[in-house]
């Protein structure tokens, strides 16, 4: 209780709120707490008792869990960090105590495949959030966030559709691989100019040109577009405020006064109300407008009915899962092969050899004869997760798997960090080895819908929530790569001095690398321009 009112006390409050009334309030809700917690240890145990009497096995729970709040205050600034030691320590399933709600966390990929796969009609739920359902989503629309009901099933299958390969082959990769081109260039021409730069805006271009002309028929020449820094704050915003942790009230019911006056809640509001919304159905209104296929006119044109507020979920889904996630694994790519010169010069050996043959950069149906460029790309991706823990599902009944007992309404989570560095999937899993995946050369989208035993890595997703815009992802991250190698070397500002990879950023659904600048440098024997 001594902790609550401290964190009443430290609030910034209104002027119009008088602290010493707020802090008597804090208090009571406080105490009601302690009653529950003690209700909640007692009730555990019996749980655990009767548990054990059945047969289940244990799922453990890493120490450091305190009344009511649990593991909330002990997660630390990268929360994925710190669940994979206690997997490491604990094993491959553990219960997390986040306020008033449990959360599952798998690290083994065979033991995930099952939860989320075989036991998939009863695990492809979304948990409640402020955030996410009431506000992002309209209660429950588009891909991302809704429930696995028929609503969910036609945008899924809208957008299994106008991203299909045959689509994009057809109607945007001449866009892509121009947009690749461009932003290859505009690294070299920054660094020449500044002598160096930080990659990740330049990548937040070419992604959202990609899906942005993809979905609305329309896209940007420069980061210092101002439509496209308000577009890529939205995005940036969105993927903040659908973390979980945002969502107090969700996880400490007796602290929604406190959340209330955060204004967490009135900053989603009016996030989406007067930012989000508006320029959504402006660009949708402009989309039907515009010449050459898009996206917006996809959905009518392929039996799909949509009102308004429909479209604004579906594109905002696109938008935020097409442009985040792959700007933030490129910029990994990155950090990483800055410290690795002899590989960056066989992978742009590689694709060297494909040119002088065939007279240009390889197209993505090409891939396999780069072999090294597919399996560095795939180890990237491996070696440091777009993510910590992706979305989170939950169950609508109790299930058993595995001889784990799962009760109804887990939140349950597949912690990234720990699953790429599995040893029973990974050999020498902490090293980043080039090759690894020379012998498995599949596009990420027959990897991630194949057998488990066949899955390269697991950034994208599990059974019904997988990622349906794999193929997309894949195209604009092997063109970001090869593009860049094609013409230039990447190398740190200063002799010795490489991108941190221990650290990073928490920015929500995803995790950046600390900020840094390197030089893309020009190959004096690049044979493009």
């Amino acid at each position: 209780m001594e902790y609550l009112t401290r964190l009443a006390e430290s609030i910034q409050i209104p002027q119009r709120i008088d602290r010493e009334k707020l802090t008597p309030i804090v208090s009571i809700a406080a105490a009601t707490t302690v009653l529950f917690a003690s209700y909640k240890i007692i009730s555990s145990s019996k749980h655990k008792k009767k548990m054990r009497e059945q047969g289940f096995k244990e799922i453990p729970m890493p120490g450091s869990c305190y009344p009511y709040v649990g593991h909330m205050f002990s997660m630390g600034e990268l929360p994925g960090k710190t669940v994979s030691e206690w997997h490491r320590e604990f094993g491959p399933l553990i219960k997390i105590k986040m306020g008033c709600q449990y959360w599952l966390s798998c690290d083994s990929p065979y033991l995930a495949h099952k939860i989320f796969v075989t036991h998939g009609a009863n695990t492809s739920f979304r948990p409640y959030s402020t955030y996410s359902y009431e506000y992002y989503s309209f209660k429950g629309k588009g891909i991302v966030f809704s429930q696995p009901n028929e609503s969910f099933k036609m945008f899924r299958s809208a957008a299994l559709s106008v991203l299909s390969p045959k689509m994009i082959e057809q109607n945007y990769m001449d866009s892509i691989l121009k947009e690749s081109s461009e932003f290859a260039k505009r690294l070299i021409n920054t660094t020449e100019i500044n002598g160096s730069v930080d990659p990740l805006k330049y990548l937040e271009l070419l992604t959202l040109n990609v899906i942005f002309n993809a979905g609305f028929g329309r896209s940007f020449n420069t980061i210092d577009d101002p439509e496209f820094r308000t577009l890529a704050h939205m995005v940036e915003t969105t993927m903040k405020l659908a973390a979980l942790k945002n969502d107090l009230p969700s996880f400490l019911p007796a602290l929604s006064i406190v959340d209330y006056f955060f204004g967490t809640e009135a900053k989603m509001k009016s996030f989406i109300n007067n930012e989000r919304n508006p320029t959504y159905r402006r660009l949708i209104r402009e989309s039907f407008t515009k010449e050459g296929p898009n996206v917006i006119k996809s959905i009518g044109e392929n039996g799909y009915v949509m009102d308004e507020d429909d479209m604004v979920v579906f594109m905002s889904d696109l938008i935020a899962a097409g442009t985040d996630t792959i700007s933030v694994t490129m910029s990994w790519n990155y950090a990483i092969l800055c410290r690795y010169p002899d590989l960056q010069k066989r992978v742009s050996a590689e694709i060297d050899a494909f040119i002088k043959t065939h007279g240009r950069i390889p197209n993505f149906s090409e891939r396999q004869e780069i072999p090294l460029c597919v399996s560095v790309m795939k180890e990237c991706m491996r070696y440091r997760p777009t993510s910590s823990f992706g979305v989170s599902h939950t169950t609508d009944k109790d299930i058993v798997v595995d001889g784990y007992f799962i009760p109804k309404n887990s939140t349950l989570i597949a912690n990234m960090g720990s699953m790429h560095t599995n040893a029973e999937r990974y050999e020498n899993p902490y090293e980043f080895i080039p090759d690894r995946f020379l012998d498995n050369l599949k596009t990420m989208q027959a990897s991630a819908n194949g057998g488990i035993e066949q899955r390269d890595t697991y950034n994208f997703g599990f059974g019904r929530r997988i990622c349906p815009g794999i193929f997309l992802a894949e195209v604009e991250i092997f063109f970001a790569f090869v593009q860049v190698f094609a013409r230039c070397f990447i190398e740190p500002v200063l002799p010795g001095k490489y991108p941190n990879l221990e650290g990073g950023i928490d920015a929500g659904l995803t995790v950046l690398p600390l900020g840094y600048n390197i030089k893309f440098t020009r190959r004096p024997d690049a044979l493009i321009a």
